[in-house]
């Protein structure tokens, strides 16, 4: 692939304003509206004793509370991305527990910045070499759902531009939803499930081609390009393969997929 001259930092961003565009007319009780029925009030984000948050990727109903907790020896903190709905930094001293309550609803991506950097140019997150974990990022995405969340239904799309990342990297659709993944670039790509998926799939994509994939269930769908990164089993991440264009961050992507 080329390198990009300059692109936009949209990571997180294009995904809600995709599936605007696109759209048609383990916790407690749920709240949010319709969108957030059936989901949880309250989700635990744990920071074990290493550089990353667990679970990665997370969601709940609008109103709901996160509460990040610390099991590691030196703090963290989990800060907004510029693109989330609403801006946040949170300090999370060794050994403590803070809650957080989001009642507007979005995709919102967080990352810690002691052990990750945000890359305004591609609007990724790039772990820094001193992370215990690097490659992979100490970041996390979590879908607040709720009335007003944008939801693509029907059709929606992502591509991979002349570079090694999916964009949107994250994605929320109605179930149903056909979406499609567009190669632009070079050389093939390929779009492969998270081992553990309920569903399971792998598909390669030539440059200059587009496949897809109707999900017809309900659930939170990880998946990440095998040519260009890599699952490490240890830490049940995607990393980075060495030589790839956005390196330390992995090409990777997520796709909310709603009743």
């Amino acid at each position: 692939m080329k390198t990009p001259a300059r692109l936009r930092p949209f990571a997180f961003a294009l995904g809600l304003a995709t599936a605007g565009l696109l759209a048609s007319c383990g916790g407690s009780t749920s709240a949010g509206g319709e969108l957030g029925a059936g989901l949880p009030s309250s989700v635990t984000v744990n920071i074990p004793k290493a550089d990353r948050f667990e679970p990665f990727l997370v969601e709940m109903a609008a109103g709901g509370t996160v509460t990040f907790t610390n099991n590691d020896t030196d703090a963290h903190t989990v800060v907004s991305m510029p693109t989330d709905p609403v801006d946040f930094l949170i300090v999370v001293p060794p050994g403590k527990s803070v809650k957080k309550t989001f009642t507007q609803p979005g995709i919102y991506g967080y990352y810690c910045n002691i052990h990750s950097d945000y890359d305004a140019v591609t609007g990724l997150i790039k772990a820094k070499k001193e992370a215990d974990a690097y490659p992979i990022s100490m970041y996390g995405v979590l879908l607040v759902a709720g009335d007003g969340l944008p939801v693509a239904s029907g059709k929606a799309r992502v591509v991979m531009p002349d570079a090694d990342r999916f964009e949107p990297l994250t994605l929320a659709v109605k179930q149903g939803t056909e979406v499609s993944w567009s190669n632009l670039d070079s050389d093939a790509h390929t779009v492969q499930t998270d081992p553990g998926q309920k569903v399971q799939f792998k598909f390669v994509v030539p440059a200059g081609k587009t496949t897809s994939y109707t999900f017809s269930q309900p659930g939170i769908y990880a998946y990440f390009c095998d040519a260009h990164a890599k699952w490490n089993a240890d830490i049940q991440r995607v990393e980075a393969r060495t030589g790839s264009s956005e390196f330390p961050a992995a090409m990777e992507g997520v796709v909310f997929v709603l009743p």
